[in-house]
């Protein structure tokens, strides 16, 4: 049987406070009793046990009001509160809920009515439970997941391309199991960054880290990850994690080529107009080689084939990042990077155009055939049946 959640009862009438109690130790719910609000808050205090409080509004001395006002106020720990309230007392009941009561009912009531405001309560500790306890699952298998790649990280030499590949297409292989969108991200990335005047030694820290943009993926459930059918809310909030938890797995690191990584995962789906996340930065708030690798992203993904489209042509995907498409604006965009874009632009096609012949002499499909699972990449994202644009990626 399951054990019933315990009640705090506080009410100034001996009578009624004793009468519900009893009523409810019969039902199974154990109670303790508080004849007035300072009372009630030591026991409160007293008892971790408490997660429901049924207090009377009107009492001397302390209010119900006061009462709700002071569990709420750095006690560190969940309660539901349910009120009582005489005949006329709607707003005081109403004020209460303001407060952070989960239900009020008005004297006098059947035991009934007590009995489903109880049991309400109940299914929201429940919930609350669970969604505590799913969370916890989640962020001990992030911190396992991330644990793991720190292992292996701190295992070698991080400076070593070989290295920051083999994460990147770990991070990546349920997306992209050829590996070559992670390795076009980090040639395109040192192109634009050496138009802008970066020193060599700079461009090779980026030309690795930008590699490494997606790693937090490793962080999605396979679930999500990989789910053919559209996301709810709650999905799509846990995909756009991979940006947090990529900073995580990459900021573990002292290297500077781990501390680019980080700042580039947590930020390369920021937009320069503030409409990005995870922390809708904008302009040159948001570091400069996550913008380079932002970019660049979403010029790739245009060239590569998905579901629903064929893969672009070159001029095509100039044109949505130049001149915006209803889905992505150049206002997303640095217009200094645009610009490099524009400029050295045959450079970025050159390459696409390479890494396209490698793979496939290789026998790999392309980024113009291979199509594996980018709806959520690319495009639009459906959420609970609702589409919501995405600007190219997730």
């Amino acid at each position: 049987m399951t054990r019933k959640q315990t009640l705090l009862i506080v009410d100034d009438e001996d009578m009624l406070r004793q009468s519900l109690a009893g009523h409810l130790v019969d039902r199974g719910y154990p109670c303790i009793e508080a004849d007035n609000g300072e009372r009630a808050l030591e026991c409160f205090d007293a008892c971790p046990d408490i997660a429901m409080v049924l207090v009377d509004i009107r009492m001397p001395g302390m209010s119900g009001l006061e009462v709700i006002a002071a569990l709420r106020r750095d006690r560190g720990r969940d309660v539901e509160v349910i009120v009582m309230t005489g005949f006329g007392g709607v707003d005081e009941a109403v004020d209460a809920l303001r407060l952070g009561a989960s239900d009020f009912i008005i004297k006098p009531f059947p035991f009934a009515d007590l009995l489903a405001a109880v049991r309400k309560c109940e299914d929201t500790i429940a919930a609350r439970e669970r969604e505590r306890q799913n969370r916890a699952e989640l962020e001990e298998w992030i911190a396992a997941k991330s644990t793991r790649v720190q292992q292996l990280v701190e295992e070698i030499d991080v400076a070593r391309i070989a290295t920051v590949e083999t994460l990147a297409i770990a991070a990546e292989h349920r997306d992209d199991d050829t590996g070559a969108h992670i390795r076009r991200i980090g040639d395109y990335a040192a192109a634009i960054a050496g138009v802008l005047g970066w020193p060599a030694s700079r461009i090779h820290i980026l030309r690795l880290a930008a590699m490494l943009h997606d790693v937090g993926k490793i962080g999605v459930p396979d679930a999500i990850l990989l789910k053919p059918g559209p996301l709810t809310a709650e999905e799509y909030r846990l995909m756009q994690a991979h940006t947090e938890i990529g900073y995580r797995i990459t900021s573990q690191s002292t290297s500077e080529l781990m501390r680019c990584a980080a700042v580039i995962a947590r930020s390369h789906h920021e937009k320069w107009d503030g409409s990005g996340y995870p922390r809708r930065l904008a302009g040159r708030d948001i570091p400069q080689e996550a913008r380079i690798v932002g970019l660049c992203d979403v010029y790739d993904a245009l060239r590569s084939v998905r579901p629903y489209k064929p893969a672009m042509l070159h001029d095509t995907a100039l044109g949505i990042i130049f001149e915006g498409d209803g889905r992505t604006a150049p206002s997303h965009f640095d217009p200094e990077i645009i610009e490099a874009f524009r400029t050295h632009a045959d450079t970025i096609a050159g390459i696409f155009a390479r890494s396209n012949a490698a793979w496939a002499s290789e026998g790999h499909a392309s980024p113009e055939t291979h199509g594996n699972n980018w709806e959520r990449k690319v495009g639009f994202m459906r959420v609970g049946g609702d589409v919501k644009s995405t600007s190219f990626l997730t």
